[in-house]
Order: structure tokens, then C-alpha cells, then sequence
């Protein structure tokens, strides 16, 4: 739905590293994360929750099991990690585990590349670097 809509156009490929990991980040418990997502994610996070509780009004009208919240948690993580900053750095500033931040990069990296291959949209190609970024270090050999 936010890509038919348009929201996570205009992004970077590290913008939108951080935006779509709020889809495959699980927190293991319910707390903050440590820093707020970085500017240029948060406008198309926005967007990209209000999609999520319209989807929820209609899968509550239809009875439906209703899709997890997508958590920004991990936006500021990868949108540095994304840009480059070292496994050390995005580990001390976030907070996260090294296996969980690898799992997380590997899902990331993963539904990058669903993304990318949804032809025709302005966003294939912004995730094909987005995974690239992504996917380097621990993470491509992981």
C-alpha cells in the first residue's frame, strides 16, 4: 500500500533502508528506542503507520487478524548503517544485539529486494541500492 501510494518516494537508499525496517523490526521488549528516527525518515514513517491503522480499521471490519504495528526502532540503526557508519558505532548508538542487528539487516535486505522487484515503481531502484548499502560486512557474510 505505500508503494501504490507513493510514500517512500524521494527517499535515499539509506532513508528508505531505515523506513522499511519499521516492517521487519520486532523489539524484544516494549520500551523507546534510544533515538528518534532520523529526518529523513520520518515523514514517510508517518505515512507509512497511517497506512497501517487504515488497514486495521479494514481488517477489523472484515474480521481479520490484523497485521503487527510496524516499529521505528530500528530506523535510526540502519539508516546510519546505510550510510556507512561502522558495525561498532551503529551497535553502541542503538543499543542492539550484533546477531539481532545482522537477522534484522539479512529480513531487511530481503523485502529490499521484493520491493525492487516490483516493476515499474519509482522506488525499484532505491531499493536495489538500499540493499546493497545494506547488505555489506558481517551482514554479507554473516
Amino acid at each position: 500500500e505505500c508503494l501504490r501510494a507513493g510514500h517512500w518516494e524521494g527517499l535515499d537508499a539509506a532513508a528508505l533502508a531505515g523506513v522499511v525496517s519499521a516492517l521487519v523490526y520486532e523489539p524484544r521488549r516494549d520500551e523507546a528506542p534510544s533515538h528518534a528516527p532520523p529526518a529523513p525518515c520520518r515523514a514517510a514513517l508517518d505515512k507509512t503507520l497511517r497506512t497501517w491503522a487504515d488497514l486495521g480499521e479494514v481488517e477489523a471490519r472484515h474480521r481479520l487478524d490484523t497485521l503487527r504495528r510496524p516499529d521505528a526502532g530500528l530506523a535510526w540503526s540502519m539508516h546510519r548503517w546505510a550510510s556507512g557508519a561502522s558495525l561498532e558505532t551503529v551497535l553502541d548508538d542503538g543499543e542492539v544485539l550484533p546477531g539481532d542487528f545482522v537477522r534484522w539487516c539479512k529480513q531487511l535486505v530481503d523485502l529490499l529486494g521484493q520491493i525492487a522487484g516490483a516493476d515499474g515503481t519509482p522506488v525499484a531502484a532505491v531499493a536495489t541500492q538500499a540493499a546493497a548499502l545494506v547488505r555489506r560486512g558481517v551482514v554479507a557474510y554473516g
